[in-house]
């Protein structure tokens, strides 16, 4: 019988700091249905993000999960098996104040160590794949807002969306 569990991607915004490759880019991750087959799929955000008061934990709903406001790429990384059990998780991972150090990524990096505890890294690649969109032109034009954005999938090893 086939599965129609929800997916995991990570997602990368542009976070306005361009001259620092380390915090090139918010992270966070969304959740959607494994079929996308309409125009409009919905889905929901879960990040991280720093405003005046510190660092806080946002779940959003969103209307369509393939083009998010501002979205550079999503990376397909997951099956959900217990979705219930996956927002729990990211909803009690410590969100850290004072520390400089520690941003949107490095809560993604805890979230996938609670995940997946195997180690894989997925950060580089992650890097590596809207790195190379970019330096291929994939973000230059107007037209690239109203396609549906780049998604890698992780468990197919190949592009679903170029």
């Amino acid at each position: 019988m086939p599965s129609n569990k929800s997916r995991l991607y990570i997602a990368l915004y542009p976070s306005g700091v361009v001259n620092n490759e380390e915090r090139k880019y918010h992270w966070g991750f969304l959740i959607g249905p494994k079929v996308e087959s309409k125009d409009v799929i919905p889905g929901a955000r879960y990040h991280v993000k720093n405003s005046p008061f510190g660092w806080t934990y946002e779940e959003i709903p969103l209307e369509n999960v393939r083009t998010t406001n501002s979205l550079l790429a999503r990376i397909l990384i997951a099956k959900i098996e217990d979705e219930q059990h996956l927002i729990a998780l990211l909803r009690r991972l410590p969100v850290v104040q004072g520390d400089s150090n520690w941003r949107c990524r490095t809560w993604v990096a805890n979230t996938l160590a609670e995940i997946a505890k195997d180690g894989k890294c997925i950060e580089a690649f992650a890097r590596q794949y809207v790195g190379n969109k970019t330096a291929g032109g994939r973000y230059r034009s107007a037209a690239d807002i109203l396609k549906p954005e780049p998604t890698w999938d992780m468990l197919e090893s190949k592009e679903s969306v170029p």
